[in-house]
């Protein structure tokens, strides 16, 4: 009986980021092409011969804002734009995070990498978060980090 409190309270602790919601997914996010709030540019990348630009997107969707970013590229014609890939992020883009977004602001190295910051506005507890996103366009990994706003 032991053991099994104990599985229960580390499952409990370990999934406490998402354990009330679930993580609102890019494709479901971007068919709601109304609840897009702010498109930022994010700078250019290449990874190999392709090329492109990166866009940062806030939307605001179930009560609160979610972000993404998108790679996109010029068709083989060059005269349309498409996205290569869209990214999310779990921690905050869960459908009961209730997180709003100030101050965001991104940024790339030009080949692989984009750097997202802001201000993040939690619902629940009224307190102000300085998070920092740095993904790796190259794998799809990224590190997220949220420190105490002063």
């Amino acid at each position: 009986m032991r053991a099994l409190l104990c599985a229960l309270l580390a499952t409990c602790v370990v999934g406490q980021a998402t354990a009330l919601g679930r993580e609102v997914g890019y494709g479901e996010t971007r068919e709601q092409f109304a609840s897009l709030r702010q498109v930022l540019d994010c700078g250019s990348w290449k990874i190999g011969e392709n090329h492109g630009d990166l866009r940062l997107l806030r939307y605001s969707q179930y009560g609160q804002d979610l972000i993404f970013v998108d790679r996109i590229a010029p068709d083989e014609a060059g005269t349309t734009w498409r996205v290569e890939q869209g990214y999310g992020f779990a921690e905050v883009n869960n459908d009961h995070a209730e997180l709003s977004f100030a101050r965001l602001s991104c940024s790339s190295d030009g080949a692989t990498r984009v750097t997202v910051e802001g201000l993040a506005e939690n619902g629940h507890e009224q307190s102000d978060w300085q998070i920092r996103i740095d993904l790796n366009l190259d794998s799809g990994t990224y590190r997220y980090d949220a420190s105490p706003a002063e």
